[in-house]
């Protein structure tokens, strides 16, 4: 090894030395002040996640949270001096909190005796407290009331349930999520509909799902299933006939939801990722996922990674890719339902899309339909722009539609009719958590997040870990500078989310 190598080594072996003394006794004095467990009760724990923070209500009452400030709002609701928490510290001392949620960079909490508490963003005065300040860094009191008995959040808008079976939202209301029929924002409670049988209710980004008494579920807020921009729908509209719903999760554009059954059913903007269902038309309605006869609960889910809990108490995630299985010639759809087609007059309109179709068969382009038809005694194919009408000829002849194909003009023009793009959607698998407890609550967020609490107050993760970074190291950071300006493209020294590959037990703050 020549001389200036040697040297090289010798002075990246010494950094590395020091940062292990340093940060390896920094966390071994905070380990003497830390728990492997939280308190435990009679009540009903629950996990929440938000974009970069979690809370936990534990089974004796107490609120637990961590993880770091999200895009510069005090999200933790320990004060504004504190904005990063690597393991679980307590909110304040109280023992008497019984619901919470949290969505994005806002947190609401109820307490046994019926009133909301709040922090984190209000920009949208998703807070309830009817002030217009950005961000409450600790609990405040929310909404007027101490009649209230759930509370659910996107982190934008609020819906909660009163224990007179009605229900209320405010914040955000530009898709019509509130559910009062208008899109006007409010900072004040406003009731959702006259019905007084409301149970439980679930909120997610800008939509709402909700049952009432007799076990049905209704649905309110954006509708990304029946076109690719999707609608709104600002009153509660019900989801289904059926009325054995017992659980539902709701994620980004799509709701799982569990029957007394024990079967699992999807619905949404991707359910077929999950359902397997061929055509995403299909996603307006829920569709079976699998054939097992043992789910118990569901949980809020970002990102298309939900989590589901088994009567055996086993927790199972989805894996697996979200891109289909393609065979045949790329570009060109089999339009194996005409959605809209209608003759007037010899003129054909058709109408297809890649929402309609479940899929875009060649992105980015403006595509066409080509149709075979038959006219009388002659067979034609004609081609012409997506939502547009083509002159037939001919007078009072019966027309029969064939075949209908969908993508890029320039596949579809190039010679008879081209080898069809067949698209298979294989649905996700389903991986349990290897960890052998009994999960007593759990949930996911987003980049592979989650969190799963056992009976006995242990709290496991795994994914991106809230609130760790690997240490920052300036010496390996100006040596990074100085070998990127001679070319060497290399990043040492800089933070980096701290990955767990396997559920791992977090640390539990007792100062």
């Amino acid at each position: 090894m020549n001389r200036p190598l040697k040297w090289v080594v010798v002075f990246l072996a010494a950094i590395l030395l020091l940062a292990l003394i340093y940060y390896g006794g920094r966390l071994y004095n905070d380990a003497d002040q830390r728990s492997s467990k939280l308190p435990t009760g009679s009540g009903k724990p629950s996990v929440a996640i938000g974009d970069n923070h979690a809370v936990i209500l534990a089974s004796d009452g107490s609120l637990w949270t961590w993880g770091k400030t999200g895009f510069g709002w005090q999200v933790l609701g320990l004060g504004s001096n504190v904005r990063t928490q690597a393991c679980l510290r307590r909110i304040g001392r109280e023992t008497n909190w019984v619901n919470v949620a949290v969505g994005g960079s806002a947190t609401l909490a109820l307490k046994a005796d019926g009133t909301i508490w709040a922090w984190g963003e209000n920009i949208y005065g998703q807070l309830g407290d009817g002030s217009n300040v950005r961000e409450k860094a600790s609990p405040v009191r929310s909404v007027p009331g101490d009649d209230w008995k759930q509370v659910a959040t996107s982190g934008i808008h609020v819906t909660a349930l009163k224990r007179d079976g009605s229900l209320w939202s405010w914040g955000n209301n530009w898709a019509g999520q509130l559910g009062d029929g208008t899109t006007n924002n409010s900072r004040v409670p406003v009731r959702v509909g006259s019905s007084t049988n409301w149970t439980r209710v679930w909120a997610n980004l800008i939509e709402n799902v909700g049952q009432q008494t007799d076990g049905s579920l209704w649905f309110w807020g954006w509708d990304y299933t029946r076109s690719q921009r999707g609608s709104s729908i600002p009153v509660p509209t019900r989801v289904s006939p059926d009325t054995n719903w017992v659980d539902v999760g709701m994620g980004d554009w799509m709701v799982f939801a569990i029957k007394s059954d024990g079967t699992l059913w999807a619905w949404g903007r991707e359910a077929h990722l999950f359902t397997g269902a061929t055509n995403a038309n299909a996603d307006s309605s829920p569709l079976r996922v699998g054939a097992d006869t043992d789910w118990h609960a569901s949980t809020p889910f970002c990102q298309k990674h939900p989590a589901f809990l088994k009567r055996d108490g086993s927790l199972w995630v989805f894996e697996g890719s979200d891109q289909p299985r393609v065979s045949g010639r790329g570009g060109v759809a089999d339009v194996t339902t005409v959605l809209s087609g209608w003759v007037t007059n010899n003129q054909l309109s058709c109408r297809a899309g890649g929402s309609e179709l479940g899929d875009d068969p060649a992105f980015g382009v403006l595509k066409s339909l080509q149709i075979t038809f038959q006219l009388g005694a002659a067979t034609q194919t004609q081609a012409f722009q997506e939502n547009s009408t083509v002159s037939l000829g001919g007078t009072g002849e019966p027309l029969t539609i064939i075949r209908a194909l969908y993508g890029d003009p320039r596949v579809l023009s190039n010679g008879p009719a081209p080898s069809l793009r067949v698209v298979i959607y294989e649905p996700r698998r389903l991986r349990r958590i290897e960890f052998q407890k009994n999960v007593a609550a759990f949930a996911t967020g987003r980049h592979g997040l989650g969190v799963a609490l056992t009976a006995d107050g242990q709290v496991w993760t795994w994914g991106e870990a809230l609130g760790r970074e690997t240490p920052l190291i300036p010496p390996l950071q100006l040596l990074s500078k100085g070998l990127n300006r001679i070319g060497i493209g290399v990043q040492w020294g800089d933070p980096h989310p701290v990955i767990f590959k396997r559920p791992t037990l977090i640390e539990i703050e007792t100062r």
